[in-house]
């Protein structure tokens, strides 16, 4: 069995000094582990049809929904497991993201194929529970060590920052997209980089989450310049200082396309992207 699921059981015990800062954080991660356990004990097409909402975005690279991914039967035999290492609530406390390492096995107790991160968007239902409306996730080579859970970001709420009463930063966001949108065509990836939260992290392929300023520069100058997108979904929280957007991007300066998601929080009174992930398409063939 592979080792992410012997952490889940005392997850919730092991973070409680944490949720004494931060409790209503704790309903959101229950839901993460419920989540994973669905998937290790009736598969992942069970799983993911019930924890995701009927509307959800999920990308395998390219983006598509939660129906055509996991509908059809009989789905993937695999094996799938994760867990989160650090998770992330608005002050409104109705959006949520978590993020961490998964493993895949063409059945259960066998050999681990891929290694990955995922990182999903939760959010919070009308009659008060969790389910993920996005989920997003790199392939990368086998860890050195274990990641340690919540070892990157304590499990406590994001800065209360909050917007006037009544005020949609819908209309913001849309124009910091475009606005990246247009510098990307030029910069490639580097035009993200003024973009960034000072905690920005960066996913891609064949990469552990990048954290170090140095190597997200490195990893961004390889996104070429040229792709345009305009947001397919964005969604904000009610108290205004979280949001995520998703779509596709390209072709680049070569015709290459992607898919996208970023989460978006408020720093300073300026929206900044904690998380960027991005999945090139394959390529078509000639």
């Amino acid at each position: 069995m592979s080792r992410a699921w012997t952490v889940l059981p005392c997850l919730v015990a092991g973070v409680g000094p944490a949720f004494a800062q931060a409790p209503s954080l704790e309903p959101v991660l229950r839901a993460e582990l419920a989540f994973a356990r669905m998937a290790d004990e009736k598969g992942i097409r069970t799983a993911f049809l019930t924890w995701l909402t009927e509307d959800a975005s999920v990308f395998s690279p390219r983006m598509t929904n939660r129906k055509e991914q996991y509908g059809p039967e009989p789905g993937d035999p695999g094996h799938l497991v994760w867990y989160p290492e650090a998770m992330g609530l608005a002050a409104s406390g109705d959006l949520a993201w978590s993020l961490g390492p998964w493993t895949y096995a063409v059945k259960k107790g066998g050999a681990v194929l891929v290694h990955g991160h995922f990182l999903s968007v939760w959010r919070k239902q009308a009659g008060g529970g969790w389910k993920a409306v996005a989920d997003i996730g790199v392939p990368h080579a086998a860890p050195e060590r274990p990641v340690e859970p919540f070892a990157i970001w304590d499990a406590a709420p994001m800065k209360r920052l909050t917007q006037s009463k009544g005020s949609d930063a819908t209309p913001v966001l849309l124009r910091k997209e475009a606005d990246l949108a247009a510098a990307w065509v030029e910069k490639g990836g580097l035009a993200l980089l003024p973009e960034l939260a000072k905690a920005g992290r960066v996913l891609r392929p064949r990469r552990m989450p990048l954290r170090d300023p140095a190597e997200i520069e490195k990893a961004l100058e390889a996104d070429r310049p040229g792709a345009r997108w305009e947001p397919a979904r964005i969604q904000v929280a009610a108290g205004g200082d979280l949001a995520w957007t998703c779509g596709e991007s390209g072709p680049d300066d070569r015709g290459a396309t992607a898919s996208f998601l970023r989460i978006w929080t408020l720093e300073g009174g300026d929206w900044k992207v904690l998380f960027d992930v991005r999945l090139p398409h394959p390529a078509p063939p000639k």
